[in-house]
């Protein structure tokens, strides 16, 4: 059982969940600060099979903004994507709870399912920023393949040590990956290392993983954004 809380946004009264998204929040946020988009998604009648958990990270000392305590999945070091300087055993730690997470999916177990049933390949696994690394680093390491993973101005964190850690089913995995061209936070080229490296030293077929750069937007998101975010939903976890 993880010891995370979660936010659940179930499909509206009367309809079964067939499929969920996790959604991980970035660094200082709360799963408050995604609700809005993930209502708004679950309101598209596509999508309305789809049941939303975004859980909240730890309460813990982040070494970039001089020690003090907030949410975060992971203590930064340094934002440079090359430096190396990474917390593995928080990486690994916060991965570990999605997956419980996505297992108890899997169970029937998870809060709001009555022991309804959900299989790793009807589940997206997203997030934005530091909440994305997270997911780009479950959806590689899930043991079940999941259905996509969603990286929202984010960037592959571990890569020394991913092809040691990634589990063979996720061979095919998809993955949407968006990213504005002025984040002054993680910085485009971040994003696009991390496709290259999802295609190139990881294999993934070119057609799997999808790059969507926008235009003067910052460390943010944008309704272009989320409405490409919603159309890569609809591919990845169609109405049954």
């Amino acid at each position: 059982m993880s010891v995370l809380k979660t936010l659940i946004i179930n499909p509206r009264s009367g309809v079964k969940p067939t499929a969920t998204l996790f959604f991980m929040h970035g660094l200082g946020d709360s799963s408050a600060g995604w609700s809005d988009v993930a209502q708004m998604l679950s309101q598209r009648p596509s999508l309305s099979h789809v049941r939303f958990v975004l859980p909240n990270a730890p309460i813990q000392p982040v070494t970039l903004n001089m020690g003090m305590p907030m949410p975060s999945w992971f203590d930064i070091l340094a934002l440079d994507d090359l430096s190396g300087a990474e917390d593995e055993a928080g990486l690994l730690k916060s991965t570990d709870e999605i997956k419980k997470l996505i297992k108890a999916e899997n169970d029937g177990t998870a809060q709001g399912l009555d022991g309804h049933q959900i299989p790793s390949e009807r589940i997206v696994v997203g997030g934005f920023s530091q909440g994305g690394a997270i997911a780009l680093l479950t959806g590689l390491t899930n043991q079940n393949a999941v259905a996509g993973v969603a990286a929202l101005s984010t960037w592959l964190p571990l890569r020394a040590k991913i092809a040691a850690l990634r589990a063979p089913t996720s061979k095919n995995l998809k993955v949407f990956q968006a990213h504005g061209d002025a984040d002054q936070v993680v910085k485009y080229e971040y994003g696009q290392r991390t496709v290259s490296f999802l295609r190139n030293d990881l294999g993934l077929a070119e057609q799997d993983v999808e790059f969507r750069t926008y235009p003067r937007m910052p460390h943010s998101a944008c309704p272009e954004e989320i409405r490409d975010l919603a159309a890569f939903l609809e591919k990845a976890i169609p109405a049954q």
